[in-house]
């Protein structure tokens, strides 16, 4: 799959990437080559890219395209996360409430 959106986008091999897009493929790979990914991989893997999304938003030359892209792939891998650790923070603050509530 990997390979077709590169060949979609005019790269013939990983390679020819610059280095932190070459470290993002790898990943994917990594995260796509498993028989199944889990949700903690994804748990691991999304912080990463948006930490990743954030700085490339901090560089000043950025076209208004590329600043449109990053901040709009920045919202939606923060919507992930929270989705996908919204249950946790949920329980713990629930078990909170009711140690506070009951002395526990």
């Amino acid at each position: 799959m990997l390979k077709q959106i590169l060949e979609r986008l005019g790269v013939k091999d990983y390679s020819e990437l610059k280095e932190q897009e070459r470290q993002v493929y790898l990943q994917w790979a990594e995260i796509l080559n498993k028989p199944d990914f889990t949700i903690d991989d994804l748990k691991k893997f999304l912080p990463i890219e948006l930490a990743r999304a954030n700085e490339e938003l901090r560089h000043w030359e950025n076209s208004d395209k590329k600043e449109l892209y990053y901040k709009a792939y920045a919202r939606i891998l923060q919507m992930l996360t929270d989705f996908l650790t919204a249950p946790e923070k949920e329980r713990k603050a629930l078990e909170g409430q009711l140690k506070q509530k009951y002395n526990l």
